[in-house]
């Protein structure tokens, strides 16, 4: 075309004054300049962009594009951070087409396909906790397998999540018992979570997401379930709903829920409004309002009085935590051997040459409180320190073996049937078990609960049967 043809008509008699150019312009112009049309003009936006998010293919493109024309007319890159992905494969690392039939449809893995049972919905959640699960630095792969595990991984958390506002169902904040009267085992609960949300933020902060999942897995999951969930179980359905070991208890819980509601939030945003929608108790917020929504709520400030447990008390409660698994396999070994049934049918017998050792767990074996007594730990009904290890008593012992740890030196274990008589309502077995009239097969602690139960009145008795 002419000259002329290519201006606009008020510039056609100017004709000669331009000249037509057949270099092809940079196809990368276009996209390289939207910092100028999109960060720069629009308002709710800034110049630069927090991040240009992009594939691996994109350093020579649009990243290249935007900054040589940014830098160029304004002095300076139009992002403060680039991040570069990968390419999504299939499960056997082969790129996707629709001819060979392994595309994964977004939209299916959400609300399902046509065959319900081959393709089933899993919702938004679980395709963004992929996401999360993935390093996307390299090509990642998905498939029907893949989502399975991720639907499995999400109830898991799911339930985790279900335990905690199922046990504060009658909790109030102002029943929380303050962090000095804590158990040490309650105050070692929120140091492993200010630790591990300090984690997770540095994972946001990095955009390192794979890592916020892995610590998901491993603390809220794993962790949780396996250890506290575990342990706080007798505080919670056996102590009685007034103890104050029940209420210490409930006070970690209701730290944890309001913690890891708002850490799982960017992820999985549905599941963290369905928890705050059934939160039992209501939670202000520092301008005194009500949080109403999930996200209504900011990421937590640091803690420090849950980060200052003495090194030496945090070093003992993880290697407790080690020697448990220990008791474990020996208490399932006279499961096995048809010693026992459950764990609380059992009394666990420890020694140990090393005098700190002996000290530290004599201390736990006598804890004044509920929640740091040693057989509540391995959730057996008793637990003795012997002094001193004679062939006597490993010959009288069915069921033994050794902890060994540089921290504490060797710790001899053994099991044994419990002493004394079953109590029907929490099964621990204690000695004094029949001693009371009113309720002989309770031992003294349910005892105790029972009989701080409210009466009803003869008037609200018979209006309950009728």
């Amino acid at each position: 075309m002419p000259t002329e043809e290519l201006l606009p008509e008020k510039y056609r008699d100017k004709a000669s004054e331009y000249r037509k150019g057949t270099d092809t312009m940079d196809v990368w112009f276009d996209s390289g300049s939207s910092w100028a049309a999109v960060s720069a003009k629009r308002d709710g936006l800034n110049f630069p962009a927090d991040v240009y998010l992009e594939g691996s293919d994109q350093h020579r493109g649009w990243f290249q594009s935007s900054l040589l024309t940014s830098i160029a007319t304004t002095g300076k890159a139009p992002y403060s951070s680039v991040i570069t992905h990968g390419f999504v494969l299939d499960e056997e690392g082969f790129k996707m087409s629709k001819s060979v039939g392994n595309v994964v449809d977004p939209e299916k893995v959400i609300v399902g396909g046509k065959n319900s049972k081959e393709e089933p919905p899993y919702g938004a959640d679980v395709l963004r906790l992929w996401v999360s699960s993935v390093d996307y630095t390299g090509d990642v792969l998905i498939g029907s397998q893949i989502l399975r595990q991720m639907s499995d991984m999400y109830r898991k958390l799911r339930g985790t999540m279900r335990f905690l506002l199922a046990n504060l169902h009658d909790w109030k904040p102002e029943n929380s018992v303050p962090y000095s009267d804590l158990p040490k085992i309650d105050q070692y609960a929120l140091f492993q979570l200010e630790n591990v949300v300090a984690s997770m933020k540095d994972g946001y902060d990095n955009y390192q997401f794979y890592k916020i999942y892995q610590t998901l897995q491993r603390f809220a999951i794993v962790g949780l379930s396996n250890f506290y969930f575990d342990v706080a179980k007798d505080r919670l359905y056996v102590g009685g709903r007034v103890s104050y070991t029940r209420k210490s208890c409930q006070t970690v819980l209701a730290a944890h829920l309001l913690y890891l509601v708002r850490a799982i939030a960017p992820i999985m945003p549905h599941l963290a409004e369905d928890i705050w929608q059934n939160l039992p108790f209501q939670h202000t917020l520092e301008d005194g309002s009500v949080a109403k929504f999930a996200f209504d709520l900011k990421w937590p400030d640091k803690n420090e009085e849950w980060r200052s447990v003495q090194k030496d008390d945090v070093d003992f409660l993880g290697v407790i935590l080690e020697l448990r698994s220990e008791v474990n396999k020996i208490l399932e070994s006279a499961r096995t051997g048809k010693l026992i049934g459950a764990s609380l049918d059992a009394k666990v017998y420890l020694h140990a040459e090393n005098p700190d050792t002996v000290s530290k767990l004599k201390e736990l074996a006598s804890a004044t409180n509920d929640a740091d007594a040693l057989h509540r730990l391995f959730i057996t009904s008793q637990v003795e320190i012997l002094p001193s290890l004679s062939e006597e008593t490993k010959l009288g012992v069915s069921y033994a073996g050794k902890f060994s740890d540089p921290r504490t030196g060797e710790i001899w274990i053994g099991a044994t049937r419990a002493d004394g008589v079953k109590c029907e309502r929490c099964w621990v077995y204690t000695k004094d078990v029949g001693s009371f009239l009113d309720h002989p097969t309770l031992c003294s602690r349910c005892h105790g609960v029972i009989d701080l139960q409210p009466q009803a009145s003869p008037a609200t008795a018979a209006a309950a049967v009728a």
